[in-house]
């Protein structure tokens, strides 16, 4: 069970909840990654989860979700990356003082550890920047630096200008995937094994870990405050590459996975299924498509970033911060 953890900036002290029924989408709208129903999900992956709650005299100031395990407080504990939400005129001052409030919980709650990753800026890049700097104001050292790439909607036009803008080797690409006549598909989502099992191939054929189980994959699909989509190429009714993706808030879906199987990659269906994807999401009226990172703890995945990059990818940062106990 998620638990309430309600803590008084001012007095320092943990206290009873001031209203339990309290709308906490009065502030910052949360990512899909901090809903109460994908935490009562993921609660089983952790010893223990709590929301807490921060207020000074009496009014909310902000929350996060945090899991323990071992004595460390993490957040997230099984997702990309987690945010502390704040009412929308949230000051600087309010961000700092609950950040030292969350080290006081930590030693509260008998933790000798928080590890904290921060969303990419694309989220909510001031307030994102804001609590960055706060973390690191507070005592808190970098723990690692990840490269994110996103795709910036926004200066998507058409297909025509999407493709003038490309490199040389991927307009051929493109070319190549059309010359031999492969076809994009969005996949019913009570298909989603379809794309689901590419992926999985293309997992096991580059090496790569499949985080997400299918049972897993099937159960977050099901939640009601997730929208997912799957997509494929195929090639004689076969679907040789595919797309899972997410919409994580209202303006930004991530693609948690695609790829391709490898005896179909001289075709090159990935040039295909990334400007289909680009085409329809931007359709969709979104305004950012989270790519994800090209590095895994810190250490950038060269070949992986520089494809991104080459299908029109711009990249940013995401930031894990650590505190520790001296002693």
């Amino acid at each position: 069970m998620v638990e309430n953890l309600y803590y008084d900036i001012e007095t320092k002290k943990h206290i009873e909840g001031i209203d339990d029924n309290f709308n906490f989408e009065k502030m910052n709208k949360p990512t899909f990654y901090d809903t109460q129903e994908f935490h009562k999900y993921h609660e089983k992956f952790t010893d223990m989860v709590y929301r807490i709650v921060f207020t000074n005299k009496n009014k909310y100031v902000g929350y996060c979700y945090i899991g323990i395990k071992d004595n460390v407080m993490k957040a997230p504990y099984s997702s990309p990356f987690s945010m502390i939400y704040f009412n929308p005129k949230y000051k600087i001052n309010d961000i700092c003082n609950l950040i030292k409030s969350l080290i006081e919980c930590s030693i509260l709650l008998n933790c000798k550890k928080i590890i904290f990753s921060l969303p990419p800026q694309i989220y909510s890049e001031e307030l994102i920047n804001s609590q960055s700097a706060s973390f690191f104001s507070n005592g808190f050292k970098v723990e690692k630096v990840d490269i994110n790439n996103y795709f910036n909607l926004s200066n998507y036009t058409s297909k025509d200008q999407y493709l003038k803008g490309l490199i040389h080797s991927s307009r051929q690409n493109h070319n190549i995937s059309i010359k031999n006549d492969l076809t994009f598909v969005e996949v019913p989502i009570k298909n989603f094994k379809l794309a689901y099992n590419v992926i999985k191939i293309n997992r096991e054929q580059m090496g790569y870990p499949l985080k997400i189980s299918e049972r897993q994959m099937d159960d977050l699909i099901k939640m009601e405050s997730l929208t997912c989509r799957c997509f494929g190429v195929e090639k004689d009714d076969v679907i040789i590459a595919s797309a899972i993706i997410f919409d994580v808030t209202d303006e930004i879906s991530q693609v948690v996975y695609w790829g391709d199987v490898s005896e179909y990659r001289k075709i090159r269906p990935m040039a295909l299924l990334s400007i289909e994807v680009f085409n329809y999401y931007k359709n969709l009226g979104k305004k950012y498509l989270d790519i994800g990172p090209s590095s895994e703890d810190g250490i950038i995945n060269t070949g992986l970033a520089d494809f991104k990059k080459s299908i029109g990818c711009d990249n940013n940062i995401k930031i894990t911060y650590k505190w520790e106990m001296r002693g």
